[in-house]
């Protein structure tokens, strides 16, 4: 005799799923958790490298809120 699977619909798995996750480890271990199956990929340094060369934190933050001003972020 076979068991019959119900397998839910996937917003519903997932919902579900993070809702069991946050219930016995609490939000913040329940997203830790699920940072741990995330997958990168590319190389972070040369893009990083790429992207924003040699700007210091205070020249990203001064274009940061030039983006927000101009609303284009």
């Amino acid at each position: 005799m076979r068991a019959q699977v119900h397998l839910m619909p996937f917003p519903e798995l997932r919902n579900r799923g993070f809702n069991v996750l946050v219930k016995e480890l609490g939000p913040a271990n329940a997203l830790r958790f699920l940072d741990l199956y995330q997958a990168g990929s590319g190389n972070y340094t040369e893009e990083r490298d790429r992207l924003l060369g040699n700007m210091t934190v205070e020249q990203i933050a001064e274009e940061i809120k030039k983006l927000r001003q101009e609303g284009k972020l």
